[in-house]
Parts: C-alpha cells; structure tokens; sequence
C-alpha cells in the first residue's frame, strides 16, 4: 500500500448534497456533454449525468425503481421486509439478487472482523437513527441488542434459495451496500445500451462514473468536508469507477445534549467516531460502500499491510484483474489548518491523485 501527503481543513452536513461536490456537478451544465437527470429513490436523491437520452435515463430509473421494489426494508412486500418478517420462524425463498448480497454481506462481516454488518438495523432504530427521533439506548437493551446482530446469524442455502434467522430479533438493512449495488446494475445497463460516458451520484455517499468528459483525461471532482458543505477537503483527477464516502456528519441524532453520527459500530452497538470521514475509489460501487463504512469503524487499522481492506479489494476483485483501491483518510489533527488533516492511501495502481 503506497500513501501521499496530507492536506488539511474544516467540517458541516447535509443529506443529499454528494460527498463528490460541485466539480462533478459542472458536467450537467450547457456545453459539458452531458444531460441531468435525477429521481428520488433508496431514501435519498439520484442524479444522472448521461451523454445518452431520455429513453436511457428512463430505462436507469426504471432499473432503480426495480432494486428498491425488491430490497428495501421499508417495503412491506419486498423480498428483504418478507424475510426480516418470517426469517425467525422458517426458512424464505429468496431471489438470487438478495442471496448474492447476502453471500457478499458476509464475507465483507468476515474479513473486516465484524465492523461491516448489514443486521444492525434494530440497533439503528435504537439510537434513533431511522426516524432520526434521537434516543439513547441503556445499557440493558444494547446487551439485549447485541445478542442479535451478527451474519453468522444469517443461514442460507444457495441450492434451495432459502434463508433464515437462527434466532428472534434478527433483521437485515441492506442500505451500506445496496446503493452501490444498485449504481454498479445501473451503470452495466447504460454501457449494455451504448452510452459511452455518465456519472451516477447516490445521495451524499456513492459516485459512480465510467468513461471519459469529452477531451479530458480524468474526472474532475471536489471531496466535501463532511461537516460542511461549503468547503472542500480535497480535490480529485479520477479515473472512470467509484468513489464512496462514510462522514458521521452526513446525518446525525442530538440525545441529551450530545450529537450522535449515524454510523454504529456493530461490535459495541455505538455510534463511532474513529476518524473524520473516509472517501474510497474501487471500480465497483457495492465494494466502495462496505470499505467506506468499515473505514470508518476501524480507521488506520483497516489499512495494516494484509489488512481488511486490502483483503477485501482482493477477494472482490474479478478473476483477471489486479486489485486496486484508493483511499482519502480524514482525520482530527490539532496541528492542521480547522483541526482536520487528510492522507491518501493506494493499493495497486491509484485510482486518482489528489490535491488541496
């Protein structure tokens, strides 16, 4: 793993502003090559950069519609709200899109020692951290909680499509990897239709871009400081894939007089605060999102030579392919320009070089 040198600033928040700002939001505008397009979907704000046509963002919405119709667990009829109904009293059939996600929640579980764990919605809903209605849990129910969380509560049989809880109070809230996914099936489909360059902006967290701007080399884009919208952390020449961010800024809670991110971190049911804020660029969406949130939980940690994350890019990367990720790691330093400094991190080639 190679690094770069730090760069410093200050932080606020917002929901639906990208963590990739304004800079890739120049493309939408006259004379870029591109057109916007956007829909509100998966909880929050989508935006389509596309040098196709209407029929092609039609086509991409529809196939959003379609992933959220099937995955989101606020959906009563949804392949994830039916298993997180009756997951503890029998095994579901499931689709094989939910089965392979969950096949990957669990390896991302495995390698990153817990720190990825798509069944911490009960603890979520605990903080108040899904109607955002701020709580603080006590200790006896976080026990409670935690005696429910864990993939390897998670049972699947890939040959029937069935899965199962092993025990009460199990559920899955696929949200830290299902916005990635849902970019990656997107952007396959827009390449499948012939639509050579575009850019997909997920809410303030997942960016996906494939191709090239007309005439430039790289994509031009702004990394936000997650606690303020106004200004920038680092600036970006990336190369066509993902970029994924995890701030605790992004949405917060206030519960007796203190402000609570919306991270939790599986391994102790709290909401953490390891670091500032974690940026990484892979080429597929799904795997940015699970290193951003494990990022964020472990810090520096995840970074140790053969550690999770570079275990992660390695077995997530397809047959042929040499692992590659790029990092921005942001983190509080007393001795830095508004108390936050910045470090990028690469494994295999970079995936963008970055500046102040």
């Amino acid at each position: 793993m190679t690094k770069n040198s730090p760069g410093s600033g200050d932080w606020k928040s917002t929901d639906d502003r990208p963590a990739a700002g304004p800079l890739i939001e120049s493309y939408s505008q006259p004379g870029s090559g591109f057109e916007r397009h956007e829909i509100q979907a998966l909880g929050t704000l989508n935006v389509l950069l596309l040098n196709g046509n209407q029929e092609d963002a039609q086509a991409a919405f529809d196939c959003l519609n379609a992933i959220e119709q099937r995955l989101s667990k606020f959906l009563p009829e949804s392949d994830v709200s039916l298993l997180n109904t009756l997951g503890s009293s029998r095994p579901v059939t499931v689709g094989g899109e939910l089965l392979e996600l969950i096949r990957r929640s669990r390896e991302a579980w495995e390698l990153t020692g817990g720190a990825f764990d798509p069944t911490i919605g009960p603890l979520m809903q605990a903080w108040g951290l899904v109607d955002m209605e701020a709580r603080t849990p006590d200790s006896s129910e976080l026990s409670r909680l935690l005696e429910c969380r864990g993939m390897d509560l998670v049972e699947m049989d890939p040959e029937t499509c069935a899965v199962s809880f092993t025990r009460p109070g199990v559920s899955l809230d696929l949200g830290a990897i299902g916005k990635g996914y849902a970019a990656d099936q997107i952007a396959k489909l827009l390449r499948d239709r012939g639509v050579e360059a575009g850019a997909i902006l997920s809410g303030r967290s997942t960016v996906l871009a494939w191709g090239l701007p007309a005439e430039e080399e790289s994509w031009q884009v702004e990394v936000c400081h997650p606690g303020n919208e106004d200004e920038t952390l680092c600036r970006l020449e990336m190369r066509p894939g993902a970029l994924s961010t995890s701030s605790a800024a992004e949405r917060f809670v206030k519960s007796e007089g203190k402000s609570y991110g919306h991270i939790i971190d599986p391994r102790d049911g709290m909401p953490t605060s390891t670091i500032e804020g974690a940026t990484i660029w892979t080429r597929q969406a799904a795997l940015g999102d699970v290193l951003s949130t494990a990022l964020f939980i472990l810090g520096r940690e995840a970074l140790a030579e053969n550690g999770c994350a570079e275990k992660l890019v390695r077995a997530w990367t397809p047959r042929g392919e040499t692992p590659r990720a790029s990092i921005i790691l942001a983190e509080k330093s007393s001795g830095a320009w508004g108390g936050v400094e910045w470090e990028a991190f690469h494994i295999g080639e970079p995936g963008f070089e970055a500046s102040d």
